[in-house]
């Protein structure tokens, strides 16, 4: 394999749980050209991403802009032409999108590849998903069925470039600018030589926001109990956040708000001792450093699934029945921003800065603490620690257990489940498998027994019909379900034969995942 197309038409947070795939396809296709098609306003951090050879820009800011002013209606359609024309140059080996829209999908059916993964799009614009795992990351998507996800995007990712995780943490290089720049402030501030802890105030969306006056007691406390300097960041849009924690400080913690780029900010990050962040982009700084941090789910903020990727991070969920809650919710009471309280955030930082000796459930009230590690297979993971339902984390390493050995082929034994409800599953699936063997062998009779097929189909058609039901009944097997409608919609072919091994592998997957839930 020489050509390598990777698809990433997102955010920083994402481009940066790309480095684990870029680092499995190095070591499985050495010698490797990787081009990366990323869009211009998260351009910024290219230069930290490490075994990217080339880059394809869409000018997407440009074109919103010409859009906006309409002053030469051509103008958006012949930059997005020249784009496209970028995408239809190169021939590929293989192309990974990692990116979830109709866009991307689009963008992909115009990359000449031998091989793809993730979202794509057929010859009539329906879109068309090949991989087991490509399908998984868009079955999640629904706000009902995340919240089941037991497993971080970065793992998926990696999956879908066909490579397996290798257990260790994102990566990124940090810059000469960037490093001058850190040496600067930190002389400028007197914090050299300092245990520094950074406080990232904001998010992309205000639901995900933790109090600036939280951030205030914690800051002090910080400072006063252990001893350290506090260092406040985010965008310039997020001024008036350190404004309102610095107004309600007692000892002033340094204001690094809007005053870094993205390669500043890496290097600044990767001298702290700790950071509390918001679910944000910050957040995969400082697990690219090394450094541990302290994730605050607020709002809509899955840690399984997009908490930092590194051993040693803690994440804190509120310990409330709607959290997370899904993105789509506007919320009139959103108590989770104080039910995560200072205290219990100042007991995380102790944590990873000096230890857990001496705490318990109490200095976490109405908080549900976890921490990440690796596990044996290469995949991250996340372990209760504090407040933790232990029935609830066995479901969860159970689902995290069935997906992985379902798509990996690692699954051992597949029997019928003890559960009465997975089991009527199983069984239901089981007779998915019997009928679609049954359409296989009767579309290879000449002359075709029509009848039979019709008659068949309607059983097969019937059961599909029982088995989503199912998944609306019962909450745990909607993500099953969910996928299993994905994967027929992705079924190819004209051919009886072929259209009938598909769905039967279709019911194959759903048994093997109900016997391993």
């Amino acid at each position: 394999m020489k050509e390598i197309a990777l698809l990433a038409i997102a955010r920083y947070g994402d481009l940066i749980q790309t480095t684990p795939l870029v680092r499995a396809l190095r070591r499985a296709h050495p010698g490797a050209r990787i081009t990366a098609i990323v869009e211009d306003r998260f351009c910024g951090i290219l230069p930290l991403l490490p075994g990217i050879d080339r880059t394809i820009v869409l000018n997407k800011q440009d074109i919103a802009w010409d859009i906006a002013t309409g002053e030469s209606p051509l103008a958006p359609y012949l930059k997005m032409d020249e784009f496209v024309r970028k995408l239809e140059e190169g021939s590929y080996d293989l192309l990974v999108n990692i990116t979830c829209s109709r866009l991307s999908a689009f963008f992909a059916s115009c990359v000449t590849s031998r091989r793809r993964t993730g979202i794509s799009a057929d010859e009539t614009g329906e879109r068309n998903i090949v991989t087991l795992w490509g399908q998984y990351i868009f079955s999640w998507f629904n706000d009902n069925i995340r919240k089941y996800n037991a497993i971080n995007l970065v793992d998926i990712f990696t999956r879908l470039g066909e490579v397996p995780p290798d257990g260790c943490r994102v990566e990124l290089v940090a810059t000469e600018k960037g490093e001058r720049f850190a040496d600067d402030f930190l002389n400028r501030h007197g914090l050299k030589g300092q245990r520094l802890v950074g406080l990232q105030l904001g998010a992309s969306e205000a639901t995900r926001i933790w109090p600036a006056e939280h951030f205030a007691r914690i800051s002090d406390r910080l400072q006063r109990e252990l001893g350290v300097r506090t260092i406040l960041f985010g965008a310039p849009v997020e001024k008036h956040l350190a404004e309102q924690a610095l107004a309600a400080m007692e000892l002033p913690a340094v204001d690094a708000v809007g005053e870094t780029g993205i390669e500043e900010l890496y290097s600044l990050v990767g001298r702290c001792a700790a950071l509390v962040s918001n679910d944000t982009g910050t957040m995969h700084f400082a697990a690219a450093a090394g450094v541990p941090a302290v994730m605050l789910c607020i709002g809509p903020a899955f840690f399984r699934c997009t908490g930092p990727y590194g051993e040693g991070h803690l994440a804190l969920q509120p310990d409330l029945p709607c959290s997370p809650c899904p993105y789509s919710l506007v919320c009139a009471d959103p108590v989770c921003r104080d039910t995560i309280s200072p205290k219990a955030v100042f007991s995380a930082c102790r944590m990873v800065l000096a230890g857990s000796g001496g705490l318990g459930n109490a200095d976490f009230a109405g908080v549900r603490v976890y921490r990440s590690s690796f596990a044996p297979d290469g995949y991250l993971t996340w372990d209760g620690l504090f407040n933790v339902d232990a029935r609830d984390e066995e479901q969860v390493k159970r689902r995290e257990t069935a997906w992985k050995g379902c798509f990996d082929g690692s699954a051992k034994g597949c029997g019928a489940p003890g559960d009465e409800t997975l089991r009527t599953f199983w069984e239901l699936t089981g007779q998915g498998i019997e009928t679609t063997e049954a359409i296989i062998r009767a579309a290879r009779k000449k002359p075709l027994p029509v009848d039979e097929i019709r008659r068949l189909g309607e059983k097969e058609s019937a059961i599909e019909a029982e088995v989503k039901l199912m998944g609306y009944r019962h909450g745990p097997l909607a993500p099953v379900t969910e996928f299993l409608t994905l994967m027929r919609e992705n079924i190819t072919g004209e051919e009886l034969e072929r259209i009938a091994r598909q769905t039967r592998a279709l019911y194959e997957t759903g048994r093997c995942l109900a016997a391993l839930l």
